[in-house]
């Protein structure tokens, strides 16, 4: 068909806002270098992301960043990967003069699409005929920054099609020589074309600097006004313009047309469209769009003592903090002393006979008023919240939004892979932070004043798609947001998945987290002393139109070990957070996998798996322990596993997906795991063998400092300062094992009345043991107020004695 309305103009912004609704906005502000198929966001209006393509890139804009349509560097397409990555040209279907999208076509800038569904989708495009970006007979205003590359020549801004691509010429399109400030809009009419031209001369756009673009349609008038940089440039009446017939492969296609050719000549930045004429005047030109987030002043808390690469030779201003024994940081190596991961002490099921989808990735949190909340991904992967007041009974609060059956859903959309957290720097209506995946298209921030009503910002803070759950906290020492995000890029020795995690840490939390996106050039590099999977680069892995997991862009912090993990190990989750009741101390529960299905391993092992009259699966998964003094360094303890896999009141479980989070009541950590008695990826389905367990652990109890039962040992602290006049231990002899506890100078004396010899036995187990020394007159007493600021060592001597933690205290 025949386009209907062409104008041609040169284009200047003008006017004064009037009320308009936003359409959709794209700021391009998306991380420089951004990797092809990754989406750009529509910040206000339609949730209408777009997708970068080869033919496009993200470099410097007006306003942050933009978008440019030089292309990506070249890549070489590897002919090695799944289909659904679209690494191989797809044949022409009978009837169609365009192939199929793949990686060898994909040279568009920025595209949505319903069509294209022979390949991988995760990311949920609108159908852009069926809304208020088909441009027609109603109000409507179309503007954008702009700037030229010097290039005179017309290029496209804007094709909204009808589809199939490149099949007719139904479609709005709007181009724009930038040099020159020429502009053609042309669109479906009632067969009538008008052409609209303003001489060079009124309009000289000046080289290199960036203009501001408006084209206002007014229906009632049938009235088109442009502008640049506020002025009005034409303004006619009697065109029309109608909207496009709806398509079941309709498309958008910004910086390059439908055929993915006649290039925009430099660069786009804030494209917004609106319904309504926003401007009817005259005008300075708007400032960005960017919406604003919150400025937050992040609480301090004290700093590290144990940094890694710190020397021990130095003296360790303890103070009154409580040290918890992870490991030996505070302590003088000994030979004989030993730390021990130590499994909860209790468990109990506290919920079973699920039903409906109900998925494993829990997390739990203490509300501060009463209630602990059980988060995890309900019908379609909304996110569901279960609560209690006692820890064991949990119910389904009604939180006003039901789904699929459920009534207790606080995000209404695909949000399944996050950690709901109580941010202490919050503002009172950002008090609680959520980072998930959402879809297959990124990891976004969610905030909420209470955590029941959730609000996602728009802007992706990290644009890979998520494989798993994040770990999040914020790490008052540090001063940092903490992430924890799974790569599946690393091969493993049998030939499949090594399942990482790598770490992102952030000042600002709002903003897009700071990524060091690598070349193709790079990732060969890489791979060269590391093994990775195809396809390389990884962004590849996923067609054109859903963007690539996580890399190896950051650092890795939880990988399988060599050393001390059999082939075929991944870390399925991490389950990382600061401890919350001991400064220095960090803990992860990362939830270890063991691969049956990996291709070179042994028959032996596969058959496990290939072999489904077994009625097995691809492996067992449950969770160990890791201890940090940073959050970043981590050591893991691989034996006893934290939560083995075995029976549990009654059931068989082969899956222990622990959740994020902690609870204390008294005395005791309370967390909790999602138990399966089907193996991985399961030969055969026994939902009725799913459930919620409670572990019950001792305070500080997750390691200890452990001597020897056929032995007395004498281990020494670092020398230290400290802040109280008490000591007290967490600690367990059991029946026969005995701790005594003295004090020596900086020189190694014996300090007169606080040596070994004078303290009372400790024999015994207790969470608070507060330790006593005899005087000269056989009196027991606990002061230390005349050790208080010298500097001094803590001198144990221990048999068959777990040492949990120690602090000084004040009465």
């Amino acid at each position: 068909m025949k386009p209907s309305l062409c104008l041609t103009l040169a284009l200047s912004v003008s006017s004064s806002a009037f009320a308009a609704e936003t359409v959709a906005q794209w700021l391009f502000d998306e991380p420089k270098g951004l990797y092809p198929s990754t989406p750009l966001e529509s910040t206000a209006g339609l949730d209408a992301p777009l997708v970068l393509g080869l033919g496009g890139s993200i470099v410097p804009g007006k306003f942050g960043q933009a978008l440019s349509t030089v292309p990506y560097p070249p890549v070489v397409i590897p002919a090695e990967g799944e289909e659904t990555a679209a690494l191989h040209a797809f044949p022409m279907p009978p009837g169609r003069t365009q192939a199929p999208m793949s990686w060898h076509n994909a040279q568009f800038a920025a595209f949505m699409t319903s069509g294209e569904n022979h390949i991988r989708k995760e990311v949920s495009f609108v159908a852009p005929t069926r809304t208020d970006l088909n441009l027609g007979d109603f109000d409507w205003t179309v503007e954008f920054w702009a700037k030229s590359d010097g290039t005179d020549a017309m290029g496209t801004v804007w094709e909204l099609g009808a589809g199939p691509r490149g099949e007719n010429n139904v479609f709005t399109r709007i181009l724009l020589n930038p040099r020159r400030g020429d502009l053609v809009l042309s669109g479906r009419n009632s067969g009538t074309t008008t052409t609209f031209k303003v001489e060079r001369g009124q309009l000289q756009p000046a080289p290199d600097a960036w203009h501001h673009y408006a084209l206002v349609y007014e229906v009632a008038q049938k009235k088109m006004t442009c502008y640049i940089d506020g002025k009005v440039v034409s303004a006619t009446q009697g065109g029309g313009i109608a909207r496009l017939p709806e398509g079941d492969e309709d498309y958008l296609s910004i910086g390059r047309d439908g055929l993915w050719q006649q290039p925009f000549r430099g660069e786009l930045d804030e494209l917004r469209v609106s319904r309504g004429a926003r401007y009817m005047a005259e005008f300075a030109p708007p400032g960005s769009f960017a919406p604003r987030a919150p400025t937050v002043a992040l609480k301090a808390g004290l700093p590290l003592l144990f940094a890694p690469g710190e020397s021990r030779d130095g003296i360790v201003a303890l103070g009154s903090r409580k040290h918890v024994f992870i490991d030996n940081a505070l302590l003088e190596p000994h030979a004989d002393l030993t730390f021990r991961a130590h499994p909860p002490k209790r468990v109990d099921r506290v919920m079973e006979d699920i039903k409906g989808q109900f998925r494993k990735h829990l997390t739990v949190v203490d509300d501060g008023e009463g209630l602990i909340r059980l988060y995890n991904p309900g019908p379609d992967d909304y996110l569901m919240v279960h609560v209690s007041t006692d820890g064991v009974n949990f119910t389904e609060p009604d939180t006003g939004i039901h789904h699929k059956g459920r009534k207790n859903i606080v995000i209404a959309e695909s949000a399944p892979m996050g950690r709901p957290i109580i941010d202490p720097n919050g503002p009172p209506e950002h008090r609680w932070k959520n980072v998930s995946g959402h879809e297959g298209r990124g990891v976004y921030l969610y905030t909420s004043p209470d955590g029941w009503n959730w609000q996602r910002q728009r802007q992706a803070v990290l644009s890979f798609r998520s494989g798993s759950q994040e770990s999040l906290f914020y790490d008052d020492q540090r001063g940092v947001y903490v992430g924890y995000h799974r790569t599946g890029f690393p091969k493993s020795e049998g030939g499949g998945t090594r399942r990482e995690f790598v770490i992102t840490e952030v000042q600002d939390i709002y903003k897009p987290w700071p990524v060091p996106l690598l070349s193709a050039e790079q990732v060969y590099e890489i791979a060269k002393t590391r093994p990775l999977r195809t396809p390389q680069p990884w962004w590849l892995d996923n067609g054109p139109l859903t963007p690539g997991d996580f890399g190896v862009e950051l650092p890795t912090v939880f990988a399988p070990d060599d050393r001390m993990d059999p082939p075929g190990s991944g870390v399925y989750v991490p389950k990382a957070d600061k401890y919350p009741w001991a400064p220095d101390t960090y803990l992860a529960f990362p939830v270890m996998y063991f691969d049956y299905e990996e291709p070179l391993q042994p028959l032996t092992r596969r058959i496990l798996y290939e072999d489904k009259s077994r009625k097995l699966g691809s492996g067992l998964v449950e969770p160990q322990i890791a201890v940090s003094r940073d959050g970043v360094h981590w050591r893991r303890l691989p034996a006893p596993a934290y939560i083995p896999v075995g029976e549990y009141e009654g059931r068989d479980l082969h899956q222990i997906y622990i959740a994020e989070g902690m609870v204390k009541r008294g005395d005791e950590i309370w967390q909790y795991f999602y138990g399966q008695e089907e193996y991985h990826s399961p030969a055969s389905r026994n939902p009725a063998g799913n459930g919620v367990y409670r572990t019950v652990q001792r305070l500080d109890g997750f390691v200890s400092a452990d001597a020897p039962y056929e032995r007395e040992i004498t281990v020494r602290t670092r020398l230290l300062t400290f802040d109280g006049d008490k000591l007290v231990l967490n600690i367990d002899t059991g029946g026969l094992g005995y701790a005594l506890v003295g004090f020596e100078d900086e020189a190694g004396n014996v300090i007169p009345g606080f040596g070994p010899d004078e303290c009372v036995y400790i024999n015994g187990n207790f969470v608070h043991k507060t330790v006593e020394w005899l005087d000269a007159a056989g009196r027991a007493h606990v002061d230390l107020s005349e050790l208080k600021g010298r500097t001094v060592r803590v001198v144990f001597r221990l048999r068959g004695a777990s040492l949990y933690a120690l602090q000084f205290v004040k009465s």
